[in-house]
């Protein structure tokens, strides 16, 4: 699963409007502390290897990004949405050396804001996809 992880951040560092508007705050597992938002945290919820055409494995990664934005009265937590979906939305290239081909991503589920605290959080699914070489 390493590949996959390792070939969304090379998807996530090459989409200057995605970073751009989480300003560059995107993060595995979590932020640091006092970390300003907007930020986006995604980590994995399931992760499956299954056997297919002989000694072939598919991997399904399903990870969840997690979207934090301040109480701003706008609607830029749905900009950030948007972003990482056009991120997802072509074959992501496998990072030289992981042993996987390209990843596919699937967006599974949509969220919907919440306010918490003092800030909206809203969380994206994606299934992510990728066969051995």
């Amino acid at each position: 699963m390493k590949g996959i992880f390792d070939s969304l951040r090379a998807r996530i560092n090459a989409s200057t409007a995605l970073l751009t508007a989480c300003g560059s705050r995107i993060y595995l597992d979590e932020a640091p502390a006092n970390t300003p938002t907007p930020l986006v945290v995604y980590s994995s919820v399931s992760a499956t290897v299954e056997p297919h055409f002989g000694n072939q494995k598919r991997y399904t990664l399903d990870v969840d990004f997690l979207i934090v934005y301040t109480n701003a009265g706008n609607t830029a937590i749905w900009t950030i949405a948007q972003e990482l979906e056009t991120a997802m939305a072509t074959p992501i290239a496998a990072v030289s050396g992981s042993g996987i081909d390209r990843v596919t991503a699937v967006k599974v589920a949509g969220g919907v804001p919440s306010f918490d605290d003092d800030a909206w959080t809203m969380t994206e699914r994606y299934r992510l996809t990728a066969w051995d070489i």
